[in-house]
C-alpha cells in the first residue's frame, strides 16, 4: 500500500540520494527503497519539487504572454507547454496560468465594480437633476396658479365694484350722475344755530325793552302818594 500523505524532509533527503545513485530514470527501483511510495509519486516529487534545474524565480511578463499564447494553441496540454519554458515544470506552468486567470478576473470585477459605481453615481445625479427640475416645474406651476388666482380675485373685486356702482345707479341715480362734481363743489354752510341765536337775542332784547317801558308806565301809573304822618300830627 502506498501512503498518500505529505512528503517528510527525511524522505526528500533519501529520494535525493537515490536519484544521485540511480539517476532520474528507474523510478520503480527507487520506490522500492522508499517504503509507502510509488514510482509515480517519486518521479513527480523529483521533477516538480527536488530537481535542482527547476527555475523557481517569478514569471516575467514576457513569459506570461508566451504562456497565454501557448495555451490558446495547445489548450490544457501542460506537459507540451512546459517544454517551451526551460526550467519550468508542467505543474508550475499550470498553476501560474490559473494565477493569471484569477488576477485578470479580479481586475475585470474591479473594473466592473468601478463602472457600476460610476454608472450608479451618474444615475443618482441624473435622478437628482430630474427631481430638481420637477420641483422647479412644480414651483413655477404653483406661482402661475397663485398669480392666476390673484388676477382672478382682482377681476372679481373689479366686477364687484362695478356691481356696487350699478346698484348705486339704481338707488341714487342723481348722486351717481353728479359724480365727482359733488365732491369738487363746496357746500355752503349755514350756521342755523347762530342765526337762531341772533334772532332770539334780538327778540329777547326787544321784549326786554318793551317790558322795561311797560314796567315804567305801570310804575308811573301806580305811584303811591307819600303821606307824612309826622307832619300831619304836628299841624293838628
Amino acid at each position: 500500500m502506498c501512503s498518500r500523505g505529505h512528503w517528510r524532509p527525511a524522505e526528500d533527503e533519501k529520494l535525493k540520494e537515490l536519484v544521485a545513485r540511480y539517476g532520474p530514470h528507474n523510478w520503480n527501483a527507487i520506490a522500492e527503497k522508499l517504503q509507502g511510495r510509488s514510482g509515480k509519486s517519486c518521479r513527480l516529487r523529483w521533477f516538480n519539487q527536488l530537481d535542482p534545474r527547476i527555475n523557481r524565480s517569478p514569471f516575467a511578463p514576457e513569459e506570461e504572454e508566451r504562456l497565454l499564447a501557448s495555451h490558446r494553441i495547445h489548450g490544457n496540454r501542460w506537459a507540451i507547454i512546459a517544454r517551451l519554458f526551460p526550467g519550468r515544470t508542467d505543474n508550475a506552468v499550470k498553476n501560474h496560468w490559473h494565477v493569471i486567470m484569477a488576477r485578470r478576473c479580479r481586475e475585470r470585477s474591479r473594473l466592473h465594480s468601478k463602472r457600476a459605481y460610476r454608472s450608479a453615481v451618474k444615475e443618482e445625479k441624473s435622478k437628482e437633476g430630474k427631481e430638481r427640475k420637477s420641483e422647479a416645474r412644480n414651483i413655477v406651476t404653483l406661482m402661475e396658479k397663485y398669480c392666476r388666482g390673484c388676477s382672478d380675485s382682482i377681476a372679481n373685486n373689479h366686477q364687484n365694484h362695478k356691481e356696487f356702482h350699478s346698484e348705486i345707479h339704481g338707488y341714487y341715480p342723481s348722486m351717481v350722475a353728479d359724480g365727482h362734481r359733488h365732491r369738487e363743489s363746496s357746500i355752503e354752510f349755514y350756521d342755523f344755530l347762530q342765526v337762531n341765536t341772533d334772532h332770539s337775542n334780538d327778540t329777547t332784547c326787544c321784549s326786554t325793552i318793551e317790558e322795561q317801558e311797560e314796567t315804567k308806565e305801570n310804575c308811573s301809573e301806580a305811584v303811591v302818594p307819600f303821606i307824612d304822618f309826622l307832619a300831619v300830627g304836628s299841624s293838628s
